[in-house]
């Protein structure tokens, strides 16, 4: 007797409902199908403001215009400004072969380690790759330069301390697109520096040092006169910095690849929150970002009662990296380690002159960089 007649025929439907279910469960949806669940939605002002203690010329305040996912005409999976490069056809048969340069189209959807990406190759733009919907087409349609003074001043006598002007490429960050891998491997993969836009200090300002043992207060005025403020503390350096088995060369620390002995550190005693910065060094001319974290400490040091940080590199590709580690004060890091939620406001601490909450989060950070090298056992 088949098996499938010891089944009574509700459990064969059921099963096939099921099966229907599941499966229309697993169809994809444009997030723009959802626009009408927004069609209310009103345009914000989202300020993030990070004073730099360290290095003041280094401090940014970012205002932008909050926008929606489902704003078709930011995010249409088109490359708008023609700026997408497609693959290399270096035989002339028109068609991508295994080694020719992909270029930017390494796909946009990937599958696996062991499968090819969605779109690889194709010879069209396709949503996720280098250059399609990405922060080129996007961040100046909503960074905001129309502010008609942004002023830092200290908060108990209200003296002016700097004034920040706005710049274009006041900062910058990378993108890798394409598979990880070896720095050698790694190197080769599309890599964007985007730059976003961003008031930073007057260049007479420069050198203004902060006082750890200060407040200070950022005060904006819109075109519209609107005054917009918020107030932070300084946070100071993180110390201590401890790693066993390795050997400083010169500027340079090196370690086996397979030390697995943390790195640790302890952030001054006013934050339990730092944040971790690894770049690739490939040579002068080319670092790019690896790999970053902000991380809360859940520890203190039992031997200096201060909070507690620790890391471990043994599982990283061989080479030389750039590492900077970087203290943010409690404000600033809950702001980052929450995740951004725009729904959170109690987060932000910018207020205007009616005391209505602002977006964002004005906050301070201090770091120290070096160079560090994972070599192999046999150096």
């Amino acid at each position: 007797m088949n098996i499938i007649e010891n089944i009574n025929t509700p459990r064969i439907l059921f099963l096939v409902l099921l099966f229907l279910l599941v499966g229309a469960c697993t169809e994809k949806l444009s997030i723009a199908d959802f626009a009408d669940d927004f069609e209310n939605y009103e345009v914000e002002l989202r300020i993030e403001g990070i004073l730099d203690q360290q290095d003041f010329s280094k401090s940014i305040i970012r205002i932008d215009r909050t926008i929606l996912v489902t704003d078709t005409s930011l995010f249409n999976g088109i490359d708008d400004n023609g700026d997408w490069e497609s693959y290399t056809d270096e035989n002339g048969n028109g068609k991508w072969d295994e080694g020719e340069p992909l270029n930017d189209d390494v796909g946009g959807e990937f599958q696996g380690p062991d499968q090819p990406p969605v779109g690889q190759g194709n010879g069209k733009p396709d949503p996720g790759e280098p250059h399609v919907d990405d922060y080129i087409e996007v961040l100046p349609q909503v960074h905001d330069s129309s502010m008609v003074s942004v002023v830092l001043r200290d908060s108990l006598s209200s003296a002016l301390v700097a004034e920040f002007v706005w710049k274009t490429q006041a900062g910058s960050f990378d993108v890798s697109f394409g598979p990880g891998g070896p720095p050698d491997v790694a190197v080769q993969n599309p890599y964007i520096t985007y730059t976003y836009g961003g008031y930073v200090p007057d260049t007479e300002y420069a050198e203004v040092q902060l006082d750890s043992s200060r407040t200070y207060i950022v005060e904006i005025t819109t075109s519209s006169g609107q005054i917009i403020s918020a107030t932070t503390d300084i946070i100071t350096t993180p110390k201590n910095m401890n790693w066993d088995n390795t050997t400083w060369v010169n500027d340079t620390l090196v370690t086996p690849a397979l030390n697995y002995s943390y790195l640790t550190w302890n952030n001054p005693q006013e934050s339990f929150f730092g944040a971790l910065k690894l770049d690739l060094y490939f040579r002068p001319d080319s670092i790019k970002e690896f790999y970053s974290y902000t991380r809360a400490a859940y520890q203190v040091d039992p031997e200096t009662d201060l909070p507690l940080f620790q890391e471990s590199f043994a599982q990283f590709p061989l080479g030389l990296y750039r590492l900077t580690i970087s203290s943010l004060n409690n404000s600033y890091g809950n702001y980052i380690y929450s995740g951004l939620p725009l729904s959170d406001r109690k987060l932000s601490n910018w207020r205007d002159q009616d005391g209505n909450v602002i977006l964002g989060n004005l906050g301070s950070r201090s770091s120290f960089t070096f160079y560090m090298r994972l070599s192999s056992m046999t150096g």
